[in-house]
């Protein structure tokens, strides 16, 4: 799910470099930023990229490696390092960082003499997180295990009064991994699943979204506002690419955070 955020955060690249905007930045100078905060987490990660130029082959935005990155909270600074892949990627390799709901976080970027910001609240962890059942027994009959006709279940819920946007990752925790049906289209399948953002209450877990037997966890995402915003921009088409959201001051992208809610469960066969 965060790849296509990372789609439509690509998508800008080549809206502004079309764009009639009132941005005077040369299109390959403007930069892109990808940003995102965990609650409970003590590291943080910022890619930045070029736009493309208008007219430009290039398929791939340049990464921005040059620029010295800070996150803010609290009137402290913390800078972030290149990672050595030189890739855009600017990580803080600190003890001393702490994300948790409620914080407000700026991110300041200086670049070839500008300044580029934005900023994001920690949202509060998802509430009254529950699971039906922490066993799900999937059978072994009619078409095979983890057939289209298997309808074990079990329902993860929250508490959702204003309608927000969630998302949940489906993680298998098993050291080695064995495939609820051995089909070659499962063969190569990640142990990690993502859901897109949803504004409801609760997610089905079935076969349909699981791959592998044994230990799981799924975790429940509380999404920020401007990560909700950015989602909903992906359905942008020709003609409105010059208008995709974006909350960095004097750049493009975006900075946000999440909170997270984890439960556990159990997947086997009969």
């Amino acid at each position: 799910m965060l790849n296509k955020i990372l789609i439509v955060i690509m998508i800008m690249t080549v809206a502004f470099g079309c764009s009639d905007d009132s941005i005077t930045t040369p299109d390959n100078e403007l930069v892109v930023v990808s940003g995102f905060l965990r609650a409970g987490e003590r590291t943080a990660n910022v890619k930045l990229s070029n736009t493309l130029a208008l007219g430009s082959t290039d398929t791939i935005p340049k990464a921005v490696n040059d620029a010295e990155v800070f996150l803010v909270k609290a009137g402290k600074n913390y800078l972030l390092n290149l990672s050595t892949s030189m890739n855009g990627n600017y990580t803080y390799q600190g003890k001393d960082l702490s994300i948790e709901s409620g914080d407000l976080f700026s991110l300041l970027i200086n670049y070839r003499n500008k300044k580029i910001t934005g900023s994001t609240l920690v949202p509060n962890k998802p509430r009254d997180v529950t699971i039906s059942k922490t066993t799900l027994v999937l059978t072994a009959t009619g078409y095979g295990v983890g057939s289209a006709q298997d309808t074990s279940s079990i329902y993860l819920k929250w508490s959702n009064p204003d309608s927000s946007l969630y998302y949940v990752v489906i993680e298998n925790l098993e050291a080695n991994l064995t495939a609820i049906n051995t089909s070659t289209s499962q063969k190569g399948s990640g142990r990690t699943m993502i859901f897109p953002p949803m504004a409801t209450n609760q997610f089905l877990i079935g076969r349909r979204n699981l791959t592998y037997l044994g230990n799981h966890r799924a975790i429940v995402y509380k999404v920020n506002q401007e990560y909700a915003d950015l989602y909903e921009s992906r359905t942008q088409d020709s003609r409105n690419l010059n208008e995709p959201i974006s909350n960095i001051k004097n750049g493009l992208g975006v900075f946000s955070a999440f909170a997270s809610d984890t439960t556990k469960f159990y997947v086997k066969t009969q």
